[in-house]
């Protein structure tokens, strides 16, 4: 790589790279193979199948995963809007208060969803502003989250 420490050009003031017919103001960090000059680009990609914790526009801490598998590649994540947590999902329309999540999954008591997610005051009122939606909605069992499944898919 040119200017690199195994590069002629290393370490040269201007003198010797006049010397050595090269410009003096070329910064180096590419390669010349053959007579041309390449350059390797980094290419970052998303962690596949692992939680990433970040924050959004609005300074406010997300969490999404994008599953990889053989034949379909999904994002999900969980954010907090408005005092409430939601989880969307790319085959969704809609972005799901979380604790429909939880009824889905057959965790019916709002007491039990609050001794998994926490007792810290800030969760708690999070979480009870989804649970207040839960109710609002007429959602206490999977049951009636399977009935109301169309409105979200």
């Amino acid at each position: 790589m040119l200017r690199s420490c195994k590069c002629v050009l290393y370490q040269k003031n201007e003198a010797e790279m006049a010397k050595m017919r090269e410009c003096p103001l070329d910064p180096g960090g590419y390669f010349i193979t053959r007579g041309t000059e390449r350059v390797i680009l980094i290419q970052e990609q998303i962690s596949k199948n692992r939680m990433l914790i970040e924050k959004d526009s609005k300074d406010r801490f997300q969490c999404t995963v994008t599953s990889t598998t053989q034949q379909t590649k999904t994002k999900t994540g969980v954010y907090e809007s408005k005092g409430r947590y939601f989880l969307a999902h790319n085959s969704l329309t809609d972005d799901i208060p979380i604790a429909i999540i939880f009824k889905a999954y057959g965790i019916q008591s709002d007491q039990e969803i609050a001794e998994l997610v926490g007792f810290e005051d800030y969760i708690l009122n999070c979480f009870s502003a989804s649970i207040e939606e839960c109710h609002r909605l007429g959602i206490f069992t999977q049951i009636q989250v399977r009935i109301l499944q169309e409105y979200f898919v």
